[in-house]
């Protein structure tokens, strides 16, 4: 008896331990996938194009006019190289150096996402919206593919945090502080920073009727600062565009850097006022947010109706609910984004904060027959991705050794475990954290790097800064690749066919596959150093994904020498 009544009390302290820390537990993951997700290298196209510009932007010290490959560069605000520029500067020139900046910032973005829920809701479900927007794919995504969205989602969860302490506290420092939020979002991807916050907070004025918010003089004051904070970037823009009437950039003749940022570059591609079109329909992100934002996105779904149903049917109690910010800045962006001619899957990240309120304040007002309804349906749905997992230790990468298999399996079980406890809310929480950091765990540590080594070029980059050690330049023969030109922390010289004879002797080159035949058909004899396996990477296929069929699916790149230039030698 004194075993077992000593065993009770044991397995409830143990209980209620892990109840007490499961938030530390999961925080503590998801940050370690982070730190792992810096050393992932960068991949073709955006983020190999953001990692060069942003090295020859250290290189050149050119901050205010930005150059791409010494042309004029007239497509992102510059925030991105900016803070890029300054890591290489003070580091080094490596992929980790590169994202630093850009993690660095969307850890304060949940920061400001925490703070902001908790300001209109409370510390629980501030705890739970910060979680919800950690575990989802696409901040997984943003802290490994780094591009422009985890800076913009950060500034613009950022601004909404800084202003609502305005509302709430009426200290200066707040407004100055969330009107350079929204400069910083503009300068990272144009009006749309703006367009975000101003819009939240309109429509919840609006709607609340609260008059007096919407017509507070201090945000002339507002506006002002967010001005001054452009005027570096305006500077830089309006000296290298504007007062060049003669230039060409994109097919826009004489194109005005000032009036490009403010408008074409984001409006105009709803206008037609610039060509980029690539044929998505009014309902792209209606699929591209299924993945993007699991394993919330059903939770998601039956916050979004909730919310929405709220909006409709009780709009005279529309004063009473917390805040209307978050549905309202969804919606508007949503529609907005969804009318643009040129969409892409991560344009729709920066809403994702915003879902993620929704979200946790749905999982805490739902009855609790519903919660158990959800509760089980997520169970289910989620052994999909476990299954996923097996499938990918099977049938993709198979490890190396049992030290990831076997970190999973034990997430695995604990997953099971915390389904079958008692509190309904809680498992709703844990098993979907816990099945989107074995997901990502899998990726970062094993799947990615593992599928960087078919992006030759980056391979072949890293070796040519050895090479210029021991005094050999690599030269690029006609295709052009930014992944490899950063690998190479240079822009490698191009070659073509037509002046392929006059280069020295023992001159090496990167070489793809289909390019080959050319030198068979001219004087230059050359030998073949190395051979590389190939695929682009940002296009996977279930084929190439397949280890037994992999090898059918990859191309051939190579790192070939000059021997000579007479047809008598033998190659």
């Amino acid at each position: 008896m004194g075993v077992k009544g000593n065993f009770v009390p044991m397995k409830q302290t143990l209980l209620n331990w892990a109840n007490s820390y499961k938030y530390h537990f999961l925080f503590l993951l998801i940050a370690i996938i982070y730190f792992f997700n810096l050393f992932i290298e960068v991949m073709e196209v955006d983020a190999a194009q953001y990692a060069f510009i942003s090295m020859q932007m250290a290189q050149t010290k050119s901050f205010l006019q930005v150059f791409f490959y010494n042309e004029d560069y007239l497509d992102k605000p510059p925030l991105l190289f900016w803070l890029s520029s300054a890591s290489f500067l003070l580091f080094g020139i490596s992929t980790w150096v590169y994202k630093l900046p850009s993690v660095l910032v969307a850890i304060l973005g949940l920061y400001s996402l925490y703070r902001f829920t908790k300001i209109w809701y409370n510390h629980e479900k501030a705890l739970l919206a910060t979680l919800i927007m950690a575990s989802s794919q696409a901040m997984f995504l943003m802290t490994n593919d780094v591009r422009t969205d985890a800076l913009l989602t950060a500034w613009v969860i950022f601004s909404l945090w800084q202003f609502s302490e305005f509302l709430h506290r009426r200290k200066w420092h707040f407004l100055l502080a969330g009107s350079m939020g929204i400069g910083l979002a503009m300068m990272t991807k144009g009006p749309l920073g703006l367009i975000a916050v101003g819009t939240g907070f309109f429509f919840h004025f609006l709607l609340k009727q609260q008059w007096k918010n919407i017509f507070r003089w201090e945000w002339i004051v507002a506006a002002a600062i967010v001005l001054i904070s452009l005027l570096p970037m305006l500077y830089g823009l309006y000296h290298q565009f504007d007062l060049h009437p003669e230039k060409e950039v994109y097919g826009l003749k004489g194109p005005s850097g000032v009036e490009f940022f403010f408008w074409t570059q984001s409006f105009g591609r709803i206008t037609g006022d610039i060509y980029w079109d690539n044929n998505t329909g009014f309902f792209y992100f209606f699929h591209t947010i299924l993945w993007d934002y699991q394993p919330w996105i059903w939770l998601f779904a039956g916050a979004f109706v909730f919310r929405l149903k709220t909006l409709i049917t009780h709009n005279k109690d529309l004063k009473n609910q917390p805040e209307l910010i978050s549905i309202s800045a969804f919606i508007l962006l949503w529609l907005a984004l969804s009318g643009s001619s040129y969409k892409l899957p991560h344009y729709i990240f920066v809403l994702f904060p915003l879902a993620s309120v929704l979200t946790a304040d749905f999982i805490f007002s739902m009855s609790q027959k519903l919660r158990n309804r959800f509760a089980i349906f997520q169970f289910i749905i989620l052994h999909l991705f476990w299954v996923i997992i097996a499938a990918y230790f099977v049938l993709v990468f198979p490890p190396q050794d049992i030290v990831l298999p076997t970190f999973v399996l034990f997430l695995f079980l604990l997953f099971q475990w915390s389904f079958y406890q008692p509190l309904v809310k809680d498992k709703i929480i844990v098993i979907s954290a816990l099945t989107a950091i074995a997901l990502n765990l899998v990726m970062s540590i094993s799947f990615y790097p593992q599928l960087l080594q078919y992006q030759s070029t980056t391979l072949v980059g890293k070796e040519s800064v050895e090479m210029k050690k021991k005094g050999d330049d690599l030269l690029n023969f006609t295709v052009q690749s930014y992944s490899l030109d950063f690998a190479a922390q240079q822009a490698l010289p191009i070659v073509y066919a037509k002046n392929l004879d006059s280069i020295p002797v023992n001159s090496k080159l990167f070489v793809i596959e289909r390019v080959m035949p050319v030198f068979d058909s001219l004087k230059t004899h050359y030998k073949i150093l190395k051979t590389y396996e190939d695929y682009r990477v940002t296009h996977l296929s279930l084929p190439f994904l397949l280890k037994d069929q992999r090898k059918d699916h990859l191309r051939k790149t190579y790192l070939i020498e000059k021997i000579s230039d007479h047809s008598s030698e033998e190659k």
